[in-house]
C-alpha cells in the first residue's frame, strides 16, 4: 500500500468529492434485493446527495428489500432541492421537511412508510470517533470513501476504524480510498480484504472494494445485537399491557412486520395511568449533560418528531409548539452560562427571562425559565390509539381485552418454543416466541414467577390530577407549563393541572387534599387565583392513576436479565458481569421474554422511543441510540449495580 495522496486536497473537499460520487450505490440493488433488511453506513453525508440518489434507487427498484437505513455521520447540513437531480428533488424536500435541531447523538427520520416497508435515516451528529464506538447494528455496506487520509483528520486519532468488525455484518462490503493508508490499515485490522488482487497498490482515485473476511467471528454477547434466527412465519410477539409502553412495543415490532397480539386485563387500550386526559413531555436539563439529560433528550425529540404530523391531522387532542419549564433556582446570567456551556442549540431549548416567559406563556409567571421547543402536551389515551392504528397499517395486530395474565410458560411445538401466556384456571389466553412484558407494577409479578430472573425493582406511584371549567379568574397558559407542578393548555372547555406523587400509596378515590394541592401548584404557576388554593371551586374533578417508577428513574428496555452468573468455561477467563451487555438473558435463538416499563411521569416522552429501541432488541436492527444509552435503559443495569455493591461489601 504505497498509494500517495493528493497533498493539495482539503478535509472538507476528500468529503464534499466522496458524498456527490456514485462509489458503492450502483451495487446497492444487487445486494439488497428481495432482502428484508439492508443496513448502510455512511461516513461522508455530507449534505445527503448519496442518500438522496440511494433512496431514489430504492424507489424505482422492484426487488428492494423492504427496510433500508442509513446510518449518516459527517453531517454538513442539506443540500437545496433545486440542486439535487430531478428524481431526487422530491426526496430532497421531504428530507427539508423532517430534518431536525441537531442536538448531539442519534435522531431517527422516517420516509416511505408503507406495509412493514420503510427508509430509515440514522442521523449522528458528532466526530467519527465519538459516535462509531457507540454504533449498535450490524451494518452491510460501509462507506468510508470520504474518510480522510491521516495526515487530514481532524485529531488523526482513526481507532475507531480497527473497531468496524463489531459493527459488520456477514458478508458486509467497504469502499474507502486507495490514498487514505490510515482506513485501509483500520480495515484490514477488522477483517475486511480487497475484493480483488489488483485493488491495492494504486495510484489513481478511484475506491478501493473490500469484503468482511474475518478468521473468526465470536458468538454475540449476552446483551448484544441479536439478528433475529426466526423464520418469517414465527415473528410473532406476544404484548402483555394496553397502556402507551405496551402500545409503543406493538408500533415499534409491527413496523418490521412482527404480527403482534395485545393483552390487557382492562376493556379497552390506555385505561391505566395512561387513560389521564392529558399530559407533557419535554426535554429536561443537568448542568452536566449525564445519562439522564441525554436520555430524556432524546425521547422528547423523538416524541415531537413522531406526534407533530398526527397532531396536524387532528389525530388526537394536544400541542407541539412548545413547554415552558420554570427554574426558581437560576439567575439570568447563570443560565446563559449553563446555555453556552452545555452547547445545546437554542432551536431546542433557550433561557426566558420573566417577562418573555410571561409573553410565551400568556399567564403572569413567576420566575423565567427554559423553554423547550420540541415539547408540548397531548391526550395520551388518544396517542396510544394512533400507535396501535399505525402499528396496523403495517401488521397483524390482535386486542384480546379483559385478558389478565397470571403467569406464562414455555412449550415446544414441534420445532419451535412459544411463550404461553395463562390465565385464570389455567387458561392459555394467547402464546407466541417472544413475549413483551409492558404492564407497568403488574409485570412485577409476572417476572417474579419465572424461575431463574433477576429481580427488577418497581415502585408504584399514586398520582391526582385536577381539571376545572374555565371561569372567572383562571388564566389559561398557551403552552404546558411545568414547574412545582404543571398546567396544560384547556382542552374541551376545561384547564387540567397536577399532580400529586405518592409512594405506597393504594387509595384510589379522590382526595380533597390532593385537590387542594394540585390547586396551590397552579396558583403558584400563575394560572389560578389565589383565593382557588383554600377552597374547592365549583364544577373541580380529577382522576387516580399509578405510574411504575424505577430506583434511578430510567426506564427498563430490553431482554430480562437472569441472576445467575454467566457459566465459567474450563481454559477460558472468568466471565464478566461488570457492564450490561454481558449479563445472560431470558432470550434465545427461538425468541425470549422482553420487558418495557418504568415510565414513570414520563410515558409520553419516552413511548415512541422506547418502542423502536424494544423493537431493535427483539429484531436485531440498529439502535436508535447510542450505546451508552442503550446500557443506561438495559434492565440488565440493576444487576451489575447489585454485584457491584455486594463486592464493594
Amino acid at each position: 500500500m504505497c498509494a500517495a495522496w493528493p497533498g493539495t486536497w482539503t478535509a472538507a473537499g476528500w468529503r464534499n468529492k466522496a458524498m456527490t460520487s456514485p462509489a458503492g450505490v450502483t451495487a446497492l440493488p444487487a445486494r439488497w434485493a428481495d432482502r428484508h433488511d439492508f443496513v448502510i453506513l455512511d461516513a461522508s453525508f455530507g449534505q445527503g446527495q448519496r442518500f438522496l440518489r440511494t433512496w431514489a434507487d430504492w424507489r424505482a427498484d422492484p426487488r428492494r428489500c423492504r427496510r433500508l437505513v442509513c446510518i449518516a455521520l459527517g453531517v454538513d447540513g442539506l443540500a437545496r432541492a433545486d440542486e439535487a437531480a430531478p428524481s431526487q428533488q422530491a426526496g430532497s424536500r421531504r428530507l427539508k421537511q423532517a430534518w431536525p435541531v441537531l442536538t448531539p447523538g442519534l435522531h431517527t427520520l422516517v420516509f416511505d412508510e408503507a406495509e412493514a416497508s420503510q427508509v430509515t435515516l440514522l442521523l449522528g451528529v458528532g466526530a467519527l470517533a465519538d459516535l462509531v464506538p457507540q454504533l449498535v447494528a450490524a451494518v452491510d455496506a460501509f462507506w468510508l470513501d470520504g474518510v480522510p487520509p491521516a495526515p487530514l483528520a481532524v485529531n488523526g486519532d482513526e481507532g475507531w476504524l480497527s473497531r468496524l468488525a463489531r459493527l459488520a455484518a456477514p458478508g458486509a462490503t467497504a469502499i474507502a480510498s486507495p490514498h487514505a493508508l490510515n482506513v485501509l490499515a483500520g480495515l484490514a485490522q477488522s477483517g475486511f480484504k480487497p475484493e480483488a488482487a489488483s485493488e491495492l497498490p494504486r495510484q489513481d482515485a478511484d475506491p478501493v472494494h473490500l469484503r468482511f473476511a474475518p478468521r473468526h467471528t465470536p458468538p454475540p454477547l449476552a446483551g448484544g445485537l441479536w439478528p433475529t434466527a426466526l423464520a418469517p412465519e414465527h415473528r410473532h410477539a406476544l404484548v402483555i399491557g394496553a397502556g402507551l409502553a405496551g402500545c409503543a412495543a406493538a408500533w415499534g415490532l409491527a413496523r418490521q412486520g412482527w404480527r403482534i397480539t395485545l393483552v390487557d386485563a382492562k376493556a379497552g387500550p390506555a385505561q391505566g395511568a395512561s387513560g389521564n386526559p392529558g399530559g407533557l413531555f419535554h426535554s429536561i436539563l443537568h448542568g452536566e449533560d449525564g445519562l439522564h439529560a441525554r436520555a430524556h433528550r432524546a425521547a422528547a425529540l423523538r416524541t415531537a418528531a413522531v406526534v407533530s404530523p398526527w397532531l396536524a391531522e387532528r389525530r388526537f387532542a394536544g400541542g407541539c409548539q412548545g413547554l415552558l419549564r420554570l427554574d426558581t433556582g437560576l439567575h439570568e446570567d447563570a443560565a446563559h452560562a449553563l446555555a453556552t456551556r452545555l452547547g445545546l442549540p437554542p432551536g431546542h431549548v433557550q433561557w426566558l427571562n420573566q417577562a418573555a416567559a410571561r409573553e410565551v406563556a400568556g399567564m403572569p409567571v413567576p420566575h423565567g425559565g427554559w423553554l423547550f421547543h420540541q415539547g408540548g402536551w397531548v391526550d395520551p389515551a388518544g396517542y396510544a390509539r394512533a400507535l396501535l392504528e399505525e402499528a396496523r397499517r403495517h401488521a397483524e395486530v390482535g386486542f384480546m381485552p379483559d385478558s389478565p395474565v397470571c403467569r406464562l410458560e414455555r412449550s415446544m411445538h414441534g420445532d419451535q418454543a412459544w411463550w404461553q401466556a395463562i390465565g385464570a384456571q389455567g387458561r392459555l389466553i394467547a402464546q407466541a416466541p417472544v413475549v413483551v412484558l409492558a404492564g407497568a407494577v403488574d409485570s412485577s409479578a409476572l417476572i417474579q414467577a419465572l424461575p431463574g430472573t433477576a429481580s427488577l425493582p418497581l415502585s408504584p406511584v399514586r398520582g391526582q390530577i385536577s381539571h376545572l371549567p374555565l371561569q372567572d379568574g383562571i388564566r389559561a397558559p398557551h403552552i404546558p407549563v411545568a414547574g412545582a407542578g404543571y398546567v396544560l393548555p384547556v382542552h374541551g372547555g376545561r384547564l387540567m393541572f397536577g399532580a400529586t406523587s405518592g409512594a405506597d400509596d393504594t387509595e384510589t378515590g379522590l382526595r380533597e387534599a390532593d385537590h387542594l394541592h394540585n390547586l396551590a401548584q397552579a396558583v403558584q404557576l400563575g394560572s389560578l387565583p389565589a383565593a382557588f388554593a383554600r377552597t374547592l371551586p365549583p364544577g373541580i374533578q380529577g382522576r387516580v392513576g399509578w405510574r411504575a417508577i424505577t430506583p434511578d428513574r430510567l426506564p427498563y428496555i430490553g431482554p430480562l436479565p437472569l441472576a445467575a452468573l454467566p457459566a465459567k468455561v474450563a481454559g477460558q477467563k472468568t466471565p464478566r458481569t461488570d457492564q450490561a451487555r454481558f449479563v445472560p438473558r431470558f432470550r434465545d435463538a427461538q425468541g425470549g421474554v422482553h420487558v418495557i416499563t418504568g415510565f414513570g411521569s414520563r410515558g409520553i416522552t419516552w413511548a415512541a422511543l422506547a418502542g423502536e429501541l424494544l423493537a431493535s432488541w427483539v429484531t436485531g436492527s440498529p439502535s436508535p441510540v447510542e450505546a451508552v444509552l442503550r446500557d443506561a435503559l438495559d434492565p440488565a443495569r440493576i444487576v451489575t449495580r447489585t454485584r457491584a455493591k455486594d463486592l464493594s461489601g
